[in-house]
């Protein structure tokens, strides 16, 4: 009886189209391509998997370690990411396990961003919005981190804060282009373009 549910929920999952706001549609063959290149990757450095859905800061006057970045967590990621990281703990890649990410970030924009300061609380009252054409969009849900010093202390950046943010995507035209803009308590303003029909 349980695998006959599990065969009636996988058939519900690759034949309704990912929900609306989706950056492609994610059927059978898509999930598959992502646990695919999550196993294939596995022995990549996670900045160099990551390297695909990354956006650094617009002024940036050079790209390097200590650069502001962000990084767009679509559906493919997350299935790929998770994928990795089951492999690389010897644990299986099931079919299941990307039915579960799917639903639990359905609906969401997920970004990751890491910026740079010279104080410990150079992150208190940050502002994240995402811009698209004249639309502004705020984030429904934040997971911010405090500063750490980073390796380069007490040279500049000394300070690095890791953070997530979450996006209603049915506010987001997912074929045009948008800016993630982040304001710092500094009122120093970072810039994080991402053209969407290029992400998979």
């Amino acid at each position: 009886m349980r695998f006959l549910s599990g065969v009636l929920s996988l058939i519900l999952l690759l034949s309704v189209p990912w929900p609306a706001g989706a950056l492609s549609l994610v059927n059978k063959e898509v999930i598959l391509e992502a646990q695919a290149y999550g196993v294939k990757s596995k022995q990549l450095a996670l900045t160099d998997f990551l390297a695909p859905w990354l956006a650094y800061e617009e002024k940036a006057p050079i790209l390097n370690e200590t650069t502001e970045k962000a990084y767009l967590y679509t559906p493919f990621l997350l299935i790929a990411n998770d994928a990795r990281d089951k492999i690389r703990s010897k644990q299986s890649v099931e079919l299941a396990d990307s039915e579960k990410i799917l639903a639990d970030y359905a609906g969401c924009l997920v970004f990751s961003i890491i910026v740079n300061g010279n104080s410990s609380s150079f992150t208190e009252g940050i502002q994240v919005v995402l811009k698209q054409e004249k639309k502004v969009i705020k984030p429904y849900h934040v997971v911010a981190n405090q500063p750490v010093k980073t390796p380069w202390f007490p040279d500049e950046p000394q300070y690095a804060a890791h953070s997530h943010f979450y996006f209603p995507d049915k506010d987001v035209l997912l074929n045009k282009p948008i800016t993630l803009i982040v304001t710092t308590k500094d009122k120093q303003e970072r810039r994080f373009y991402f053209d969407l029909p290029n992400f998979k």
